[in-house]
């Protein structure tokens, strides 16, 4: 049993070509011996016709020489040699071919069992006649497997027919065809195959075999497959991509974009844009370019850097741009691949929100110095009328009072201005028609822009009502008229318009601050000079002024600013340098009726009165002074510094307190608080606040509330004693009680 299994695996180990050779050898040896035995019996015969021809010749006598015998013995001699010779000459030759074929046939067993790709030889029905073992290595069929089987047994059946269809062209034309098709692994998967064939013809010229060199091309599909799917991701995600994409080089010459990027700059299709440079036509200034550029190559991977970009039709836009420098060594230079995000919209919210901020911080401030100056002020104010009093009118020092008091009420002007900017001023709210406010103020605003501009007005008919202070509302038209005139020094031409508005989630999400609702919009446009970003930052920014030092406070547009805001408006402003400016003001609609304007109250004959007033102040001086007003008209006076000393005074004052006059913040216990403890002590005493601006313990969002009284500081005497003397003499109406006291502190 072990000697058959030994030679058998000798069988195996033994290649093709070696068994091959021995077996020629083995032919050779056999073909020479047969010369040999021929070339051997053709002598013998030659020796014995001779020993048969030369007795009878009688050679013997003379002696033998071979020039003796006769011409047809030589020449039968002669060809028997000869015959010989090319006997073995042809052996030889024979022999030679052999080894070159034998050497052929060992080359092309070589290169094809070495070769990578498949080699075989089919005739023109498909039986195999030979296959490399290139088959077995990616197949798994082994030669004898193969030769058992038809060459198109193990094809893709949806291949099949193309297989067929190609070998009957063969067979047709003697030409070969170069084709794709899947063949079945021996392990049941597919593979596919590029197959390359070369047609054999017979000694007629007609077809006889086909040379078929098949490659395995499956890895190669799969990452071609592979490849092409993420080509595929990739364009998608370029195509599809929020961010403007694009490579360009360092001349700023544009290699490939993406529709983001031609949208956002504006341009029909991506071809047209590719036509434009980066530097020229889309930086808005070429040198910003150059610095961009050394910029990004400085550093490998650059992030949000941002530049100043033009659209087509030359919009300025804000691009955030992050990207890297790619050094291709099949590009004669390098390129840069960046993504280009458009903030421009982000960038101006977050410029505008900065700004708010900053606004609301001013008004803060604005609103807390207003309030210690209207104590000063009305210090001021009121002791400069005390002096006048007490003075000759005429004489030297009483005309130095009177400029005293002039320049408190000077300043306490520009006080309110801040409270205005501050939205802390009190507003006494009415239903209004704007075109009925205009139309009352169209007299009087030629004669405040001047003579040398036009103006024009265009009011619809058909605006909604508002709910604003009127005067408030009058102020910011004359405000903005005098801001169109200072525009235009050498004349031009002001359109104050009406018309409803409505403000949805687009406009709003562009403009913040403002509100998505019905609005009745205010506009004041100029053909004035204009005014630039930069200082359009700045415009409701109290004490900012353009204008030369002593021409303006700088407290204009900030009061509209405040005015708009507390009125729960929104103010936007358009600007072309060279071109003008439009201030559009939006006040919500409402569905209400116009208010009738009340008649003003007759005033009294006298002022004077015999009433206690408990008379509570923080500021000392002020205290003191409103002391000495009020007892000179008349009035007892009970003075405290804040709301608890001025319980302990009412508990050790038997008598009835006719009238509160208190601040609303001070330490401790506030206006509003304390005037809820004494309606619990004395029910239905009369209250007058006084502060320098409103505070959310008597005012609703800066709204006056009917019933409640206010004096504003900084006051004179005249409007201290008349505000005193109007709230004692109005009908008494017990106010409700509170549950419980309503108690703030503050300073």
């Amino acid at each position: 049993m072990q000697l058959p299994e030994t030679l058998n695996l000798r069988s195996k180990l033994t290649p093709p070509a070696d068994t091959a050779r021995i077996s020629l050898r083995r032919i050779e040896r056999r073909e020479w011996q047969l010369w040999f035995v021929a070339i051997l019996v053709t002598l013998i015969l030659l020796f014995g016709l001779m020993a048969f021809i030369l007795p009878g010749l009688g050679l013997h006598e003379a002696g033998f020489s071979f020039l003796l015998l006769p011409p047809v013995v030589r020449g039968l001699v002669a060809l028997v040699l000869i015959f010989d010779i090319y006997s073995i000459y042809q052996q030889l030759q024979i022999h030679r071919m052999r080894n070159r074929l034998l050497e052929r046939e060992e080359l092309f067993r070589l290169i094809s069992e070495n070769a990578a790709d498949m080699i075989a030889v089919v005739d023109m029905e498909g039986r195999r006649l030979y296959n490399s073992l290139a088959y077995q290595k990616i197949l798994g069929y082994s030669p004898e497997e193969l030769k058992k089987s038809s060459s198109l047994d193990q094809i893709h059946p949806e291949d099949l027919e193309g297989v067929k269809a190609a070998a009957a062209e063969a067979r047709r034309t003697g030409i070969g065809k170069n084709l794709e098709y899947r063949i079945r692994h021996k392990d049941g998967t597919w593979r596919v195959l590029e197959s390359t064939s070369s047609v054999i013809g017979n000694a007629k010229g007609e077809p006889e075999k086909l040379v078929i060199v098949n490659r395995d091309v499956t890895e190669r599909k799969r990452a071609s497959e592979a490849l092409r799917l993420s080509e595929i991701s990739f364009r998608s995600v370029i195509e599809n991509a929020p961010y403007g994409i694009y490579r360009a080089h360092a001349s700023g010459k544009l290699l490939l974009v993406n529709p983001a990027l031609q949208k956002m700059l504006g341009y029909g299709s991506n071809a047209e844009l590719l036509q434009v440079n980066l530097a020229s036509d889309v930086y808005g200034d070429p040198l910003e370019h150059r610095k961009s550029i050394e910029l990004f190559a400085s550093q490998k991977d650059f992030t949000d850097v941002e530049v100043e970009w033009k659209r087509k039709d030359s919009t300025p836009i804000r691009v955030r741009c992050t990207g890297r420098i790619v050094n291709d060594a099949s590009q004669d230079e390098a390129y840069f691949e960046v993504f280009a995000e458009d903030v421009t919209e982000k960038w101006v919210l977050e410029r505008q929100l900065r700004m708010a901020h900053k606004m609301e911080a001013v008004g803060r401030l604005s609103g807390g110095i207003a309030h210690d100056f209207n104590n000063l002020l009305g210090v001021i104010i009121g002791y400069s009328q005390v002096l006048k009093r007490a003075l000759q009118a005429g004489t030297p020092v009483f005309e130095h009072a009177d400029e005293i008091e002039k320049a408190g009420q000077r300043a306490a002007v520009l006080t309110r201005q801040l409270l205005a900017f501050s939205r802390q001023q009190v507003l006494a709210p009415a239903v209004l028609n704007l075109n009925s406010l205009i139309s009352e103020m169209e007299k009087m605003l030629p004669r405040l822009i001047g003579e040398d501009i036009e103006l024009a007005i265009t009011l619809d008919p058909a605006i909604g009502r508002v709910k604003a202070d009127q005067g408030q509302i009058g102020q910011v038209l004359m405000n903005l008229a005098v801001n169109a005139r200072d525009a235009m020094p050498q004349g031009g031409k002001v359109v104050i318009a009406t018309a409803n508005a409505k403000m949805d989630e687009a406009y709003t999400r562009h403009r913040p601050g403002s509100k998505v609702g019905d609005y009745v919009m205010l506009s004041v446009t100029d053909t004035g000079s204009g005014i630039d970003s930069e200082t359009l930052a700045h415009i409701f920014e109290p004490f900012f002024t353009t204008k030369q030092q002593g021409k303006g406070t700088g407290l204009g547009l900030a009061t509209v600013y405040g005015v708009v805001k507390q009125s729960g408006g929104y103010i936007w402003v358009d600007s072309v340098v060279g071109k003008g400016t439009s201030f559009e003001v939006f006040l919500p609609r409402i569905d209400e009726p116009v208010s009738a304007i009340e008649p003003a109250a007759p005033a009294p004959g006298t002022f004077r009165g015999a009433e206690t007033v408990l008379l509570v102040e923080d500021a000392d001086a002020l205290r003191k002074l409103t002391h000495t007003l009020l007892e000179q008209n008349g009035y007892r006076v009970l003075a405290a510094a804040n709301g608890a000393e001025a319980l302990q005074l009412a508990q050790q004052k038997p008598e009835r307190i006719d009238l509160l006059l208190t601040d609303v913040i001070m330490p401790g216990l506030n206006g509003r608080a304390l005037a809820e403890r004494f309606e619990l002590l004395q029910p239905g005493i009369r209250v007058l606040y006084m502060s320098g601006y409103t505070d959310a313990a008597i005012v609703d969002h800066g709204v006056f509330e009917s019933g409640t009284y206010l004096l504003h500081k900084p006051f004179s005497e005249e409007s201290l004693i008349r505000k005193v003397r109007e709230v004692l003499d109005v009908e008494k109406v017990a106010p409700p009680i509170p549950d419980k006291p309503f108690i703030l502190t503050g300073t």
